[in-house]
């Protein structure tokens, strides 16, 4: 049995990430036979949802090195922030020894420390953080092509591989993946550098005599070459050209729910509630995954039929929120905005809600104490 040390802290050792909050799990690897630490990132909202909530899960390499964890993972939040891609758990794995741990000695073995170590330790570790079954891994050089044979291996574990100039084993890794008809090559993304010697050259020419030797293989997986950039710049640049390619239907999932024209109109008569809820939850996904509507996309569509005045239709996606994320504050707020002056018992108790969940949630404490007096106000107001 693991024993765990869980410390929460804002700032991951060297890495700044804006809004999200990152915990430090320490624990004995019985695979390693020693002290291991990994970083798991939460999004800003994580603290807000429920058990409902599982959040695709992306294992980044290379957690030892500042200058790959820290513009991949602000990447990534970016990414987030302009709903680009979804929420994601980041897994950040530093090596002790980065060659030993992601040499493959061996193609066909299947049991590799790391590997176990990911799907077996550490995949018992973040259960708590409740994970979604869509997982990504993500390294670069002698941990790309680690990524590779990770996902040949454990291709009912990882969904999808990003492998920034591999190396290691690569044609081998070709050969086998060209021959395994359960391999999804749509998920696989590789990148490289730029030609010249001071860029990525020897990486390139290896990727390029490779490219000739297995046309269709290459054809089939997805590419990104990056002139005139050096082999340590080229993961900062394909990352989240890579995340975008694969995440390409997210930030549309919802576009036909309570579509609205230019003057914020809506473009047809909804269904019945009922019916708009159901389209609501059946758009609800990554891939064949359930994965409910973040919280910004809850506001999106709530205003929109608030905007048109249907107010039954804005309660009912206000209440979804709430199912997904109960403990968020903001919601029971609008929900009081939205039934003050049609049903007075059940805007009394949104407001309470607010002010109880503000009471108890962490915020900075001018932020708090204005949200908490604008609440009083509207509970003297209305004689509550």
């Amino acid at each position: 049995m693991n024993k765990l040390k869980l410390t929460k802290v804002f700032i991951l050792f060297f890495i700044s990430v804006f809004g999200q909050e990152t915990d430090t799990l320490s624990f004995y690897s019985n695979i390693f036979n020693s002290e291991r630490t990994i970083y798991v990132t939460k999004h800003e909202f994580y603290k807000y949802q429920s058990k409902e909530v599982k959040l695709l899960v992306i294992y980044l390499l290379d957690g030892h090195h500042e200058w790959f964890v820290n513009p991949i993972q602000n990447t990534i939040y970016y990414l987030q922030y302009t709903h680009q891609i979804p929420q994601a758990l980041i897994i950040t794995i530093p090596h002790q020894n980065r060659i030993k741990e992601c040499a493959i000695d061996d193609v066909n073995k299947l049991d590799l420390p790391l590997l176990r170590f990911i799907t077996e330790e550490i995949d018992s570790m973040i259960q708590v953080y409740n994970p979604n079954e869509y997982k990504i891994i993500i390294g670069h050089s002698f941990s790309a092509s680690f990524s590779l044979y990770s996902y040949l291996k454990k291709t009912n574990y990882f969904s999808a591989v990003i492998a920034n100039t591999p190396m290691d084993r690569f044609e081998e890794l070709i050969i086998i993946m060209e021959n395994n008809k359960e391999i999804n090559r749509d998920k696989i993304f590789i990148s490289v550098g730029g030609s010249n010697s001071f860029d990525d050259g020897y990486h390139r020419a290896t990727f390029e005599n490779l490219k000739k030797k297995y046309p269709s293989f290459f054809s089939s997986i997805n590419l990104y070459i990056s002139e005139n950039t050096n082999h340590n710049s080229v993961p900062i640049i394909a990352v989240p050209y890579f995340l975008k390619e694969l995440f390409s239907g997210f930030n549309g999932r919802y576009s036909q729910i309570a579509s609205v024209d230019s003057e914020y109109k809506l473009n047809y008569l909804p269904m019945s509630v009922k019916d708009e809820m159901y389209k609501i939850e059946q758009s609800s996904k990554i891939f064949n995954s359930f994965y409910p509507p973040e919280l910004p996309e809850i506001n999106g569509i709530a205003s929109r039929y608030w905007n048109n005045n249907l107010l039954n239709y804005a309660e009912a996606v206000y209440q979804m929120g709430l199912k997904y994320y109960p403990n968020y504050f903001e919601f029971h707020l609008q929900l009081y905005e939205l039934l003050v002056n049609r049903d007075k018992e059940k805007a009394k108790y949104h407001l309470n809600k607010a002010k109880e969940l503000v009471e108890i949630i962490e915020f900075e404490s001018t932020e708090k104490e204005e949200i908490l007096n604008e609440i009083k106000i509207e509970l003297k107001k209305n004689g509550w």
